[in-house]
C-alpha cells in the first residue's frame, strides 16, 4: 500500500479514446478475391460430391462467425478466432475422407469472406464514431491524466484513484498495458515495458524538454565470499511502480523513496 496521505482526488470515468491505428477499409482486390474465392471454393465442394445441405449450412455459419469476429476491435483476436475455428472443422472434415472432406475449400472460402466483411464493418464504425483525443494536461491544472495502451486501444481518467492505477499496472485477465502515461501540468510520469527490464518507471518535471530520470537499483559489489544479489523480483518492481505512480497522481513529483537516476527517455 501506498504510505502516501494526500487527499485522493475524485476520479473520473474511464474515456476510450481513438485507437492509435484505425482499421483500414478492405481494398476493393481484396473484396472481389474474397467473393471469387466464396464461389470456386463451394463449387469445387459442390463438384467433389459433398451433400449440398451440410456445405451450405456450414458455410453459412462460418461466414457469419468470422464477419462478427471480423468486427471485434482487438484485430489479433479478430484474425486468429477464424482461422483456428476453421482449422479445428477442417481438421474433422479432412479425416472423414471423401465427399465431405471438399467442404474444407467451402470453410476457407467462407472465413476469408466473413472476415472481410467483418473488417469493413469495423472501418466504417471507426470512421463514423470520430476522433477522440486525450485531454490537454494544461487543460485541466491541478488535475492528473492517466492514459494507458492495449494494443492499438487507449484510454483516459482524470485523477486516476489508486486501485484504478493497481489495476491498470498490473494488468488484470492478461490485459497488460504496454505504455501507461501520467500527466500533471508539465510533469510526467511514464510506465512502460521495454523487454530488458519487466517494467520501466521513468519521471520528468517538463515533458517538453526534460531532463528525464528512471527508477534504476544501484549496482552493489558483492563481498568477499558473498553471493551476487539476486535483481528485484517483477513484484517488486511492479509495487514500486504503483507507489511511484500513486505519490505522481496526487503530487506530480517523483516518489521521494524512489533509487532515481538520470536517464534518456525511452
Amino acid at each position: 500500500m501506498s504510505t502516501d496521505r494526500t487527499a485522493a482526488p475524485t476520479e473520473t470515468k474511464p474515456r476510450r479514446l481513438s485507437p492509435t491505428k484505425p482499421v483500414a477499409m478492405p481494398s476493393s482486390t481484396r473484396v472481389v478475391l474474397a467473393c471469387a474465392g466464396f464461389v470456386l471454393g463451394l463449387s469445387a465442394t459442390l463438384f467433389g460430391g459433398a451433400h449440398i445441405g451440410v456445405a451450405i449450412s456450414l458455410a453459412l455459419v462460418v461466414l457469419v462467425a468470422a464477419a462478427l469476429m471480423g468486427r471485434l476491435r482487438d484485430r489479433v483476436r479478430s484474425t486468429i478466432t477464424p482461422i483456428t475455428l476453421t482449422a479445428v472443422a477442417s481438421v474433422s472434415l479432412a479425416s472423414s475422407g471423401t465427399p465431405n472432406s471438399w467442404i474444407v475449400f467451402t470453410l476457407m472460402s467462407s472465413a476469408y469472406l466473413g472476415h472481410t466483411i467483418g473488417t469493413a464493418s469495423r472501418a466504417r464504425q471507426e470512421a463514423r464514431e470520430g476522433i477522440v483525443l486525450p485531454t490537454d494536461p494544461a487543460s485541466v491544472p491541478g488535475r492528473t491524466v492517466l492514459l494507458w495502451r492495449m494494443g492499438r486501444e487507449q484510454f483516459e481518467v482524470l485523477d486516476p484513484s489508486e486501485k484504478r492505477l493497481r489495476t491498470v499496472i498490473k494488468g488484470p485477465k492478461g490485459n497488460i498495458a504496454h505504455i501507461i502515461q501520467l500527466r500533471r501540468g508539465t510533469a510526467g510520469l511514464d510506465i512502460l515495458r521495454p523487454g530488458d527490464v519487466p517494467i520501466a518507471v521513468q519521471h520528468t518535471l517538463d515533458v517538453g524538454t526534460g531532463p528525464w530520470y528512471e527508477i534504476v537499483d544501484p549496482v552493489i559489489a558483492p563481498g568477499p565470499g558473498q553471493p551476487i544479489p539476486a535483481n528485484p523480483s517483477t513484484a517488486v518492481l511492479r509495487d514500486r511502480a504503483i507507489d511511484a505512480a500513486v505519490h505522481f497522481s496526487r503530487t506530480g513529483e517523483p516518489s521521494p523513496s524512489a533509487p532515481w537516476a538520470p536517464s534518456t527517455r525511452r
